[in-house]
């Protein structure tokens, strides 16, 4: 039997320092208050549907927002993680990151 494709998802996470990021969450150690991020984007400013965190993770960064570019990160003091819809991963994908 073929093996199927595991399901990739994609977080917001907030940490203490006020840092906002975007990626594939590979490990969460909420003792430790760290994520481990594969194509994990820094989300400098960023405009969205209604404003806030939560309205990011549901449609996704619009317009002038500024996200980095991908790369792998250990992100410390985190306190949020919010999980992204497929509508918000799609934004995220169609955002050319910050040169």
């Amino acid at each position: 039997m073929p093996k199927s494709k595991k399901l990739v998802k994609y977080y917001v996470i907030a940490n203490s320092s006020y840092g906002l990021y975007y990626g594939e969450v590979l490990k969460h150690d909420k003792k430790e208050k760290t994520v481990t991020v594969r194509n994990c984007r820094h989300i400098a400013r960023w405009y969205g549907g209604t404003g806030g965190i939560t309205s990011l993770a549901a449609w996704g960064p619009k317009g002038e927002s500024r996200i980095g570019a991908p790369c792998s990160a250990t992100l410390a003091s985190v306190v949020n993680v919010f999980e992204c819809t497929p509508e918000a991963v799609n934004a995220f994908a169609a955002m050319v990151p910050v040169r």
